[in-house]
């Protein structure tokens, strides 16, 4: 390390990226760039999202604060935006005298007058590529309408009608280096290597990859062969008896029916997408090796959510499960040994964390906490749990609330029945607990637990929780 403390800061994110889709987690897609990193810093295992929706979860990376206390906790215009006056980490590093960039799915609904995207020395905010997914479907003699789904969803008004976009692949015929995806790296790596020298730098490259559409070009739409695939667990489960916000989550529904015809197509064209999306990071990594940033930068690798990807019969997030919202983070950091992290993470320990290692002053209002303690000692003592909520898909809706623990964890269905899963023998949530008797006070102790957390963060869904019936 060439400095007492990092100077830089480049995080690669991408969208709805499933953490057992990375080589370093085991998964079955080519990601050289990932496994690099992952070789040269901290993996963590244990790493929650704080919502699994986008709107509402990536404020909480930049504020390390819940959604139901920023604000901002789903899709619809009276749901969508923070709070006022909410103190977020690139605003920070850019007040400190960061040179600050931001390429891509930004996400982040400020009130008016709070917007400061205009003072960044480079920001693009950047959408998917849906439009260019319907022309490739025309090309082939297809619908553009394919690559979505008529589905209805709980509000707060009421069911209403809506469409959710399908796991329905195609190939981009256009050169890679045209993809939207590569241009956002290739932005972002041009902006490193214009940048003084003599001035820290703050890069965030947000791909829009591997969230729908699923426009992948070649090679790497041809990597995974769908034969070579087996189902994910809870493939064909019936949903039936589970809580309503499970089986009418709108993931669900959009897939209801598909075989496995369907969906091994889909889910090799998915990993494709994450392998294209690691190329297009390693364009990024490669400015900040050729400017010689890179052993004087903080490199965090992660996503905004996970994707359910066919387990339990369900595309998309929108639920608590674990491959919706246990998500990947590694972290490269000057000075900080290589390993792996099983600690209890979320989301909103983020934004705390790159201001301890940056040597700035801590969030006033932030609920997360600095990893550094354990990034430094993967002995250091930590917390016993975490925590994701989900607050609706569009207007509100369905509001659920989890507690997790080392082994347990406990799905809070507000006007349902809950869940209760043993995430040590059954890690894929197949095996709902709640009924059995024996599970009694652990039940009441990790709803206590909730409450606790809830109550300590101004959840304003206690209010209802409390309420005499």
């Amino acid at each position: 390390m060439s400095r007492a403390t990092p100077q830089s800061l480049v995080v690669l994110l991408c969208d709805q990226m499933q953490r057992h889709a990375l080589g370093p987690y085991g998964g079955p897609a080519p990601t050289p760039t990932f496994d690099r990193l992952a070789a040269e810093g901290v993996v963590f295992d244990r790493f929650y999202c704080a919502t699994p929706l986008c709107i509402p979860t990536r404020p909480s990376m930049m504020n390390g604060r819940w959604p139901h206390a920023h604000g901002a906790i789903s899709f619809g215009r009276d749901y969508q935006v923070i709070e006022q006056g909410s103190e977020l980490l690139i605003d920070r590093l850019h007040d400190a005298g960061w040179l600050v960039a931001y390429e891509g799915i930004w996400h982040i609904r400020r009130p008016e007058g709070d917007d400061r995207t205009g003072e960044y020395a480079h920001f693009v905010e950047g959408g998917f590529p849906y439009a260019e997914q319907g022309r490739e479907l025309e090309a082939l003699g297809r619908s553009a309408d394919e690559q979505r789904a008529p589905v209805h969803t709980l509000t707060d008004a009421g069911v209403e009608a809506g469409q959710i976009s399908v796991p329905v692949p195609a190939t981009w015929t256009r050169p890679a280096d045209e993809h939207p995806d590569m241009q956002r790296a290739q932005r972002i790596a041009a902006f490193i290597r214009g940048a003084p020298a003599d001035r820290p730098i703050a890069a965030w490259c947000s791909l829009a990859g591997p969230h729908p559409p699923l426009l992948v070009p070649e090679p790497w739409m041809s990597l995974i062969d769908p034969a070579d695939l087996e189902p994910p667990p809870g493939f064909g489960m019936d949903l039936s008896e589970l809580p309503l916000g499970v089986r009418e989550a709108p993931g669900a529904l959009g897939t209801a029916g598909w075989g496995w015809e369907r969906w091994a197509p889909a889910i090799a064209a998915y990993y494709g997408y994450v392998s294209f999306v690691d190329h297009c990071q390693g364009i990024v990594l490669q400015a900040l090796k050729e400017t010689g940033r890179l052993d004087d930068t903080i490199v965090i690798a992660s996503t905004d959510h996970g994707e359910m990807l066919g387990s339990h019969g369900i595309y998309q997030k929108m639920v608590l499960y674990e491959r919706a919202i246990n998500i990947p983070l590694i972290m490269s950091i000057p000075g900080i040994e290589p390993g792996r992290r099983a600690h209890l993470t979320s989301q909103t320990d983020l934004a705390p964390t790159v201001l301890e290692l940056l040597a700035q002053q801590p969030l006033a209002r932030a609920h997360g906490r600095s990893m550094t303690p354990i990034l430094q000692d993967p002995r250091a003592e930590w917390r016993d749990h975490t925590f994701s909520e989900y607050n609706g898909w569009r207007d509100g809706g369905h509001r659920m609330r989890a507690v997790i623990r080392e082994r347990w964890k406990y799905v809070y269905h507000h006007g349902d029945s809950d869940q209760l899963f043993d995430l040590d023998r059954d890690p894929d949530e197949l095996h709902d607990l709640m009924g059995e008797a024996r599970h009694a006070d652990l039940v009441d102790q990790l709803r206590s637990v909730m409450v606790g957390w809830m109550r300590d963060t101004g959840d304003p869904l206690l209010d209802e929780l409390e309420r005499p019936d």
